[in-house]
């Protein structure tokens, strides 16, 4: 099955903007008649059939809405630093999409290589890894943020923060309480600085680990996204 995505839903009837209409009509070529899936990025999943088939925008009569596994309850989020190298933050982007997660927030921190993100790149990513493992329910990305910044909004839920430096660091296992919303920091390849995992545990925040190797950090990232994920079945 093959998913669209669209947020122009009103009551019986859906629009397919341009770049979805394009697929649709110059890559898929879908006819008017022709049956269509989609989601609406929020938990909606609807089958429905094409009444106008354009290059721009498609329309679709909304037939039926379909019952989709719920989202876990728990509020997943992740600040994580983006990698100098944007494919491998891409690469968790989408992998942590297809395990599920709640939302992300891009990090800049002290030790940032990256400073600069395309979002609406990004965003690109999330929607297809979206449609490809037929969930309902798109990841919220955050602007990037400062860590500096981030760092005072209150906390809500469960606050852990994965480093690098030498202290009695607990497993996410054994630190992380099943059932509750968390909110997880992953710092860039030279790690978060002192200061900033100081500033972390004066807002409340507890350090984790996450195994015994040294792990990159979109590697960290899914890791702790799956990690959640499987304490919470």
């Amino acid at each position: 099955m093959y998913l669209f995505y669209t947020t122009e839903i009103e009551g019986d009837w859906a629009t397919l903007a341009e770049g979805e209409a394009r697929h649709c009509a110059q890559v898929l070529r879908k006819q008017v008649g022709d049956e269509l899936h989609f989601v609406d990025g929020i938990g909606g999943m609807f089958k429905g059939r094409l009444l106008e088939v354009g290059k721009k925008s498609c329309r679709i009569q909304v037939e039926e809405k379909i019952e989709v596994q719920n989202p876990s309850p728990v509020h997943l989020h992740l600040a994580v630093a983006p990698t100098k190298n944007i494919d491998r933050f891409e690469w968790f982007l989408e992998k942590a999409t297809e395990i599920g997660i709640s939302s992300i927030t891009p990090l800049l921190c002290q030790r940032s290589e990256r400073r600069r993100l395309r979002p609406e790149r990004l965003e690109r990513v999330l929607v297809a890894a979206m449609k490809q493992s037929l969930k309902a329910q798109l990841p919220v990305l955050n602007p990037f943020t400062a860590f500096s910044d981030f760092i005072q909004n209150p906390l809500l839920g469960q606050g852990l923060i994965a480093h690098c430096m030498e202290n009695n660091k607990m497993s996410l296992k054994q630190t992380y309480q099943a059932g509750k919303d968390v909110c997880i920091l992953i710092g860039p390849e030279g790690d978060f600085s002192s200061e900033e995992v100081d500033l972390a545990f004066k807002q409340g925040f507890k350090a984790v680990g996450l195994g015994e190797s040294r792990l990159r950090t979109e590697t960290a990232a899914l890791v702790a996204c799956h990690s959640i994920h499987l304490l919470n079945q």
